[in-house]
């Protein structure tokens, strides 16, 4: 996947720990800049990646706001893109992307008391699983989308009870494509997929 750009994935952590709802507005830029620890000119770029995202926008003569995020729209080429590249993953994995699943279902169960990290491990779970399909196409889809899915997870990572349950499910869709069956991978991310987008409203 293509290098993120971090001083946006750094502003999307802030957002996240200082709690800024949609429709909230952010701090101005020097302040945000000497939060971060970056140049006003880094600060811009990060706020450009997030303003192309669609997690916040500028209202002119007001200042930037944080939007809506609509997950409806996400979950929906998710519900596409992942049961295909974990069917493809049962087919097409390797020692070595077995490895790495393992060690992202590991790293999801350590964090499971921290909503952050566990949104983080989530994610990377997800990413190993398109990387076992062999797809390149797959890829460069997911990784279009990889950054909203990050900051989906501020959302879906939040309540302890559906950490819980998306550690289960990712140990059954690992597991599935351990085993080398393609129809029980794709079902179990199907299913996966739908608790997890009927959780936020996006089912």
């Amino acid at each position: 996947m293509p290098p993120r750009n971090h001083v946006a994935e750094r502003l999307r952590e802030l957002l996240s720990d200082e709690h800024v709802a949609p429709g909230e507005r952010l701090p101005p830029e020097r302040e945000l800049a000497a939060q971060l620890g970056v140049s006003r000119s880094s600060l811009r770029e990060g706020l450009r990646r997030l303003s192309d995202l669609g997690i916040i926008e500028s209202r002119q003569g007001s200042g930037t706001y944080r939007a809506p995020l609509d997950l409806g729209d996400l979950f929906e080429v998710r519900r596409r893109l992942e049961p295909l590249a974990a069917r493809l993953a049962a087919t097409r994995r390797d020692a070595h992307d077995l490895r790495l699943l393992d060690e992202a279902v590991a790293e999801m169960r350590a964090a499971l008391p921290d909503a952050n990290h566990f949104g983080d491990a989530d994610v990377a779970a997800h990413a190993a699983i398109v990387e076992a399909s062999g797809s390149v196409p797959l890829r460069v889809l997911f990784s279009a989308i990889a950054d909203l899915l990050r900051h989906s997870r501020t959302s879906t990572a939040s309540d302890p009870a559906l950490r819980t349950l998306a550690l289960e499910e990712m140990g059954a869709i690992v597991g599935a494509i351990d085993a080398g069956d393609g129809d029980a991978a794709e079902q179990a991310m199907h299913a996966h997929l739908q608790h997890v987008g009927a959780s936020v409203g996006a089912g």
